[in-house]
């Protein structure tokens, strides 16, 4: 734990190689099955997303996983919980989100800061990223940018992909050294909310699926003018895509 405490305070993020078990694995696996199978069909287009809306096997992303006992109390209490406290101190659960690249549809992540999402002041909170298969550098695996948490919100633009609204504007190789992060089963990825980080496409013929936990800060506060600009953008994006009705300020 100390070294990645260490890592993340130089780096901008730790890798945490067999950080939980496979009994502790196989919990979330089938905890994501539960939500996949019985609360997701409940959702709207918004807090579910599809790379085919009309194939519920192509699932890419959730922002509501936490509607899922199992998932919503690992929020709270056991390793993850204690891996972000190590790394930002007293941390306050915000969600858990789902990621997967189905194989032969999908798109690369676009370089971005979740700090961007977030909207904080001061900006300090992290993610923990928990691979549920083996994720190759050719399948999407996650590449950070070494050091860049210390450079504060770059500005980010309109990234057109659903899920990401917003890509960083400039090119993420100018920031510093872009570290990729292969990872197994068990092994575990917390960065911090204004870390640099993009994943390519899936490449290869196996899912990527991934669990992630976000934290924020006890000492942060919402930036309301930041929130407001990012919340018209994603609705401008929203609207674009058919997922909530055109309005006439909007038209």
């Amino acid at each position: 734990m100390r070294q990645a405490q260490s890592d993340f305070r130089e780096h901008g993020f730790a890798v945490l190689r067999q950080y939980l078990n496979g009994e502790e694995v196989a919990a979330l696996r089938g905890a994501f099955e539960n939500f996949r199978l019985n609360i997701a069909p409940t959702l709207d287009k918004r807090a579910v997303m599809y790379e085919d809306y009309s194939d519920a096997d192509t699932i890419k992303q959730s922002h509501s996983l936490h509607l899922e006992p199992t998932l919503a109390a690992s929020m709270h209490t056991g390793k993850i919980h204690a891996l972000a406290e190590a790394c930002i101190g007293p941390a306050i659960p915000q969600n858990v989100e789902y990621f997967d690249k189905p194989p032969g549809r999908n798109h690369e992540t676009p370089p971005h800061q979740d700090g961007y999402y977030f909207c904080l002041t001061p900006n300090e909170a992290c993610t923990v990223w928990i691979p549920l298969a083996p994720i190759v550098a050719a399948g999407g695996a996650l590449t950070y940018v070494r050091g860049s948490h210390r450079l504060g919100v770059r500005p980010h633009e309109a990234s057109n992909l659903l899920g990401f609204s917003q890509g960083l504007a400039e090119d993420p190789r100018e920031l510093g050294e872009a570290v990729i992060c292969e990872v197994e089963p068990g092994d575990v990825l917390i960065h911090h909310s204004l870390t640099v980080h993009y994943a390519g496409a899936n490449r290869t013929a196996q899912r990527r699926p991934v669990i992630a936990y976000t934290f924020f800060s006890n000492a942060a506060q919402p930036d309301v003018e930041a929130k407001a600009r990012y919340d018209a953008a994603l609705r401008r994006q929203h609207t674009a895509k058919g997922l909530l009705p055109t309005l006439e300020s909007e038209s």
